[in-house]
């Protein structure tokens, strides 16, 4: 009846069959293993992205992602209503939200790919960065550009942000200098 399993007639093949599907349990354990280990890197950049958007909301400094643009043939006017008069008589409260990006290049250690992760990741002007978590921002070198940027130097970036921020262009230069003599 099971001939078929054991074409040559062996007394070892029920050894023989053991030792495949152990080592065929074992394989898949390790693939399993790896795969899950990929899931949980990608679930933990993720969660550390969401905390920092949190973080970038709750002072008033987040950027939303901008859809890409969709032209209609007529555009929608949205009808404009008055407040009602108790909120009218009160002084509204103006939230500044930078709507513009700022060229990230300007600081010592990110180039033109680093400063497209940044954008990519939500952080697109110099008070974002300034306020990010330097290992939030390794975090997304780390899961976005993979092997090839876990080597750069993030430390001084939220400090030379705020420079540059204030407008503090000579104190930037002269920290730049010091960073690349340094290095």
């Amino acid at each position: 009846m099971y001939e078929h399993f054991n074409p040559m007639h062996l007394e070892s093949a029920w050894l023989q069959h053991l030792i495949f599907l152990g080592g065929a349990g074992i394989l898949g354990y390790i693939i399993g293993y790896l795969n899950g280990k990929t899931t949980l890197n990608k679930l933990k950049a993720s969660l550390s992205n969401l905390e920092f958007h949190l973080n970038q909301c709750e002072q008033g400094l987040y950027v939303p992602p901008q859809p890409k643009a969709i032209h209609p043939a007529t555009p929608i006017a949205e009808p404009i209503v008055a407040p009602p008069a108790e909120e009218a008589a009160q002084p509204m409260a103006t939230t500044v939200i930078p709507n513009e990006e700022d060229d990230l290049k300007k600081i010592e250690g990110i180039g033109p790919k680093v400063e497209k992760l940044l954008h990519e990741a939500g952080i697109k002007t110099f008070a974002q960065l300034a306020a990010a978590e330097p290992s939030h921002v390794m975090s997304i070198l780390r899961a976005s550009g993979g092997s090839r940027f876990q080597v750069q130097e993030s430390s001084s970036w939220a400090k030379q942000a705020k420079l540059a921020q204030e407008g503090k262009w000579e104190q930037l230069k002269a920290l730049q200098q010091e960073i690349t003599q340094k290095g």
